[in-house]
């Protein structure tokens, strides 16, 4: 399986998803004018990881700056599939990391969380 990367831009995030080292990283903001062009490939790349690495443990890290309502939700569904493989095999490690003063943000990752049983460390950076 190839490593996926994608630069930020202004409106879309920057993406690392390693197979080689389990790391799924996402960092920027995300406002895309089209979000399901942007997140489908992404979503069909961690589809097609959990069927090749069902046992790995795997690092998601988020160090996310501003996402929207429509981002959000196809976040939940890229962590909803982890929240099954976590179910079964219990190797999901969740980071987000953003700033002290991204209140909103803190608050919209929590309650993008609440039905999901991932176990997430927040990381608030000074």
């Amino acid at each position: 399986m190839q490593k996926l990367e994608i630069a930020p831009t202004r409106t879309t995030l920057g993406i690392n998803f390693d197979p080689n080292e389990h790391l799924l990283e996402f960092y920027g903001n995300s406002y895309p004018t089209n979000p399901v062009t942007f997140f489908q490939p992404l979503m069909n790349w961690v589809e097609k990881y959990l069927l090749f690495y069902p046992s790995e443990k795997t690092k998601l890290l988020f160090r996310m700056d501003y996402f929207n309502t429509s981002s959000s939700t196809f976040i939940f569904k890229i962590l909803a599939m982890f929240d099954v493989h976590h179910q079964k095999f219990g190797k999901v490690e969740l980071i987000f990391e953003c700033s002290d003063k991204d209140d909103d943000v803190i608050d919209s990752w929590k309650s993008l969380l609440e039905d999901l049983n991932l176990p997430c460390k927040i990381k608030i950076q000074e």
